[in-house]
């Protein structure tokens, strides 16, 4: 039975799985395998147990640390993004959080680099992810905005909280023709998705999104 098996789910959750992959594919995500593991990955596993009946309706909800996982189509369109224009080798998370989007990515790259400030997220997320045996993936507890600890070229880079400005750090680990996505808080907030092209950024795509700030330095458990 495959690891993506709808029985793997908790009864009742596979009729709100479905209702989701609808909702999405209606709002444009077309990637087939990136449905695929949406509809079938345990979702309720990853948000707060009081919040679980909730994890499959379209709204952001809390992970704890006042940080939310984001809503499912925020996290497809992204998704679907990488999967369109980047190369699936290496590519460095900035919030890990409850490790939803982590586990997406560990699908279809070979490698992740993820990177939490909170550390109870971190710990949490880690140990939630290595029980799924999710083994491509490295962890850190850290700034994410000074990003990676050791210098490694990154074919993508991916953030999950709003910023004003892009962190040099977190640029300049990206390989050329490599893929930023970023949730902007100028003109108005947003998502963006940039192919980096010598000094210059080609931007591929943009959607309006709401997401918690971009911190600097680290907060304990």
């Amino acid at each position: 039975m495959s690891q993506y098996d709808l029985r793997h789910l908790v009864t009742g959750s596979e009729p709100k799985a479905a209702a989701m992959v609808r909702e999405l594919r209606a709002q444009g995500i077309t990637h087939e395998a990136l449905l695929s593991v949406m509809g079938t990955l345990p979702r309720h596993q990853f948000v707060e147990p009081a919040f679980s009946h909730l994890a499959y309706s379209a709204t952001p909800l809390p992970i704890g640390r006042q940080q939310t996982i984001s809503q499912p189509l925020t996290v497809a369109r992204m998704t679907q993004w990488l999967l369109q224009y980047a190369r699936l080798g290496r590519v460095l998370e900035i919030g890990t959080g409850s490790g939803y989007q982590t586990r997406i990515l560990a699908h279809f790259f070979n490698k992740v680099h993820t990177i939490e400030r909170h550390q109870s997220l971190h710990n949490k997320a880690k140990q939630r992810l290595l029980s799924m045996g999710v083994g491509n993936v490295e962890y850190w507890f850290g700034d994410g905005q000074i990003g990676w600890p050791q210098k490694i070229e990154m074919d993508a880079v991916i953030i999950t909280a709003m910023a004003s400005k892009i962190p040099l750090a977190l640029t300049d680990c990206l390989k050329q023709d490599g893929i930023l996505i970023m949730p902007i808080d100028q003109p108005t907030q947003h998502i963006g998705c940039w192919r980096k092209k010598g000094d210059r950024w080609q931007c591929l795509g943009t959607e309006s999104a709401h997401f918690v700030p971009l911190l600097e330095g680290t907060e304990d458990a």
